[in-house]
């Protein structure tokens, strides 16, 4: 039963954890696993305590790709048929990972490669290196099926789109408007209805009572007569540009001193409710096997998720434990390896 795993925390080892988890029960997993960058991360807390983890490995890249492959494989099985999995990674691996990611989950099952700028600007050429500056990561969106939760989420307009396509100002309200087409695109092969409306007559993009009703409530404009009449599309009706595949809002430096916990590599809450609010819906289950500060838990319980959280990293379960209570009471406990 998955139950028995849900809102916990383990310290393990992901790859033999994994197996003990029931199939197809997990709504959405993120990972952000090693990144093979042949080093060795740590940071000290206030307290003085020493938060590290090592990325070096003795096989080389073929060793770093069967530790990847066993868990990604495991990945998909915990997965239920609507699930999402989101791997987090950089230019160290990230071509690497996404063949075994195609093998494992399907190349058609792939969605989208998110770029994520950590940074505005890192001068490498300072120390030598003859290299654009790195400022981004890269994660790496898969779905078991086609049939997978997507809650999409919509950016505000740019100012310099809203000032050049809703132009016009509606005197009565001060509303902002676009002009929109009301002909019927494809006419008579797409079922376009063709009938005659302010005495212009073609394949309208509504039915004639649906326009006579966008006329009563002020929304037709019909500049002078014999004129194709267009649609007011108000700035204050419209969701907003949908979240695309670059993410540069939301940078490292961005975490605020309330959720900076002395983490090498932590990511920001809101990077990861971005997340979880795209491909879960509330009460739906979180899995992070590899969770390190816990960012992904805390971004799960604040949005009203279930989460369960895997760590093979004492000093890692204990600093998550912390981050966790301090929200509200809540029960978790820890299962050695």
């Amino acid at each position: 039963m998955i139950s028995k795993f849900e809102n916990r925390i383990f310290c393990a080892d992901s790859t033999k954890f994994l197996k003990k988890l029931p199939s197809d029960h997990i709504k959405l997993i993120y990972m952000d696993p090693p990144f093979f960058s042949d080093r060795n991360y740590e940071a000290v807390s206030k307290d003085g305590k020493i938060n590290s983890f090592g990325d070096k490995w003795s096989g080389g890249l073929e060793g770093y790709l069967n530790f990847m492959r066993e868990n990604l494989q495991e990945c998909y099985r915990v997965l239920n048929k609507k699930g999402s999995l989101y791997v987090h990674c950089d230019w160290h691996a990230s071509h690497y990972l996404k063949v075994e990611l195609d093998k494992i989950f399907g190349y058609d099952n792939f969605r989208n490669e998110i770029v994520w700028r950590r940074h505005n600007s890192h001068n490498d050429t300072k120390q030598g290196a003859k290299i654009f500056g790195r400022v981004h990561d890269v994660i790496l969106f898969y779905s078991k099926t086609k049939d997978y939760t997507w809650n999409p989420i919509y950016a505000p307009y740019p100012e310099e789109y809203v000032q050049k396509y809703y132009k016009h100002i509606e005197p009565e309200t001060g509303r902002r408007y676009a002009k929109g087409d009301l002909s019927g695109p494809g006419g008579r092969s797409k079922g376009n209805p063709r009938y005659s409306f302010k005495g212009v007559t073609r394949y309208w993009r509504f039915s004639k009572e649906n326009m006579k009703k966008l006329e009563r409530e002020g929304k037709i404009i019909q500049t002078k007569k014999g004129n194709v009449p267009v649609m007011k599309r108000y700035l204050d009706e419209m969701p907003g540009i949908m979240l695309q595949d670059v993410w540069n809002d939301v940078k490292s430096v961005q975490i605020t001193k309330k959720e900076l916990v002395d983490y090498p590599t932590q990511k920001p809450v809101r990077l990861l409710e971005r997340i979880i609010e795209v491909s879960t819906n509330e009460k739906d289950i979180v899995l992070d096997p590899m969770c390190g500060s816990g960012t992904t838990l805390v971004a799960a319980k604040n949005l009203g998720r279930k989460f369960l959280g895997i760590d093979k990293n004492q000093s890692a379960i204990k600093l998550i434990q912390k981050r966790l209570f301090s929200l509200k009471p809540s029960e978790h406990i820890k299962i050695p390896a």
